[in-house]
């Protein structure tokens, strides 16, 4: 039974909140939003947003910390509630400039006060000594020295990454295109959010921030600048638009035109952006978003509300199972939506904490049920319909490689063809195929595929 931690107490700071959150996320109990949410209550906004940038930074640059701090400190002498208060003392240090050294360094000694008590002395020596090599001229941030004779184990540790996704990208990129991929992971990335096409368009939505349009959805608008939590921006509450990244928000180009009356059904639709968004783009259609998890879909069902497209007539909710109800007789679609559940690695730019949750072994794992899930879906495709897989990773096993397990498996499917893609997308597909990428598309990494089912 895993070790409860206590909500951060009346009084407690952003750092502490920060640690909290932290020691939440490494134990798997809470991802990072949703342990900002149990210890951030009682912090004002400034100092919530502070405690959320200490832990996206310290999630990002998790293993060059540790080795910043190993390497000043015997490994045996910190426990981890020391490493995490390390943690946050070194990143506040090295990417919070605004904070200053000072408050950086008597702000983290009074945390480790707090929390490792008798381990102040510690936290202080490795901080300053960190300051007086800076002072003394050494490179700054610290140049860590290779970590191995193979390049993957270098850039794993100069751009904090595991070594087995490092590994993966320079076999598929090469070092310099692997780089820039690490390192644009490694970038906070202000929000991207959707117009709701029922209500408004691109030029007439008004922010109170900078935006630019998304080069590929014909929808979408690019946040300039971080713009604080979305509910409180105008237009939000009358629905006028969702947050959704560009790589999502293409379905609605991969969906095409579809005739008054065609039936859509998004097999396994989770919180149901993207069900939304081909209601939204297909007043005459009716789209069924299916999901085994109850939650979800009373989430879904909020955010159709706000969108006004609660409408029944136009979007039906199932709790159920795809692959339960796999091999059964059921009603056939024009258009499937397979958007899987997967590792989710392309979304370690906001969320970085997947990279230290998932593995391999994940990957293979995902990979199965993505195409056990693929094939049961392809029993609820009307001949000449199409089937649209996705998923938010760039995972060779959840992309290609279940794409063409899934077409060996069910020949009565075959690959679109390169001239029925949308024409803005064609330049960009790789093998039949659309896979996105965070260094090259400024988005969120994606892997989507289009099939046809065969007319009899």
């Amino acid at each position: 039974m895993k070790k409860k931690v206590p909500p951060a107490g009346r009084g407690a700071g952003p750092r502490e909140a920060a640690f909290r959150v932290l020691k939440d996320t490494a134990a798997g109990r809470r991802t990072p939003e949703e342990g900002l949410d149990i210890h951030g209550p009682g912090l004002s906004p400034r100092d919530l947003n502070l405690a959320a940038a200490l832990v996206y930074e310290v999630l990002r640059h998790q293993s060059y910390l540790d080795w910043l701090w190993q390497s000043r400190l015997t490994t045996g002498r910190a426990g981890p509630d020391l490493a995490l208060v390390l943690r946050l003392g070194l990143a506040q240090l090295l990417y919070f400039d605004r904070l200053g050294d000072h408050a950086a360094v008597s702000e983290t000694v009074a945390l480790a006060k707090s929390l490792v008590p008798g381990r102040h002395g510690l936290v202080n020596a490795v901080l300053r000594g960190l300051l007086r090599t800076r002072d003394e001229g050494s490179p700054w941030p610290p140049d860590p020295p290779p970590a191995g004779p193979d390049a993957a184990s270098t850039l794993a540790l100069k751009h904090s990454y595991p070594v087995w996704l490092t590994t993966d990208f320079l076999a598929r990129l090469g070092q310099t295109e692997a780089e820039a991929l690490l390192a644009a992971g490694n970038q906070p990335t202000p929000p991207t959010l959707r117009i709701n096409p029922r209500r408004t368009t691109r030029e007439d939505l008004t922010l109170p921030f900078k935006v630019r349009p998304t080069a590929l959805s014909p929808w979408g608008l690019r946040a300039e600048t971080f713009a604080g939590r979305p509910e409180t921006w105008p237009g939000f509450a009358e629905g006028l638009f969702a947050i959704q990244d560009e790589a999502s928000q293409l379905v609605g180009l991969l969906a095409g035109e579809l005739s008054a009356g065609a039936r859509i059904l998004d097999a396994c639709a989770g919180q149901g952006g993207k069900a939304l968004h081909l209601a939204a783009l297909n007043p005459g259609a009716l789209v069924t978003a299916r999901d085994r998890d109850q939650a979800k879909l009373d989430r879904l069902g909020l955010e159709a509300r706000r969108l006004g497209l609660d409408n029944r007539n136009s979007l039906r909710l199932e709790n159920r199972d795809l692959l339960v109800d796999e091999g059964e007789e059921g009603e056939t679609f024009e258009l499937v939506l397979v958007d899987a559940p997967c590792t989710n690695l392309g979304v370690i730019r906001r969320r970085p904490d997947l990279k230290w949750s998932k593995g391999p072994e994940d990957v293979t794992r995902l990979a199965g049920l993505q195409l056990k899930l693929l094939k049961a879906a392809a029993g609820r495709v009307r001949p000449g319909g199409r089937l649209i897989y996705g998923v938010c990773s760039f995972s060779l096993a959840e992309g290609p490689e279940t794409a063409a397990k899934f077409l060996k498996a069910c020949p009565e499917f075959r690959t679109v063809r390169e001239s029925g893609w949308p024409e803005v997308l064609r330049p960009h597909l790789e093998g039949g195929h659309l896979t996105l990428w965070p260094h090259r598309h400024q988005t969120d990494g994606f892997f989507w595929a289009l099939f046809e089912r065969i007319a009899e």
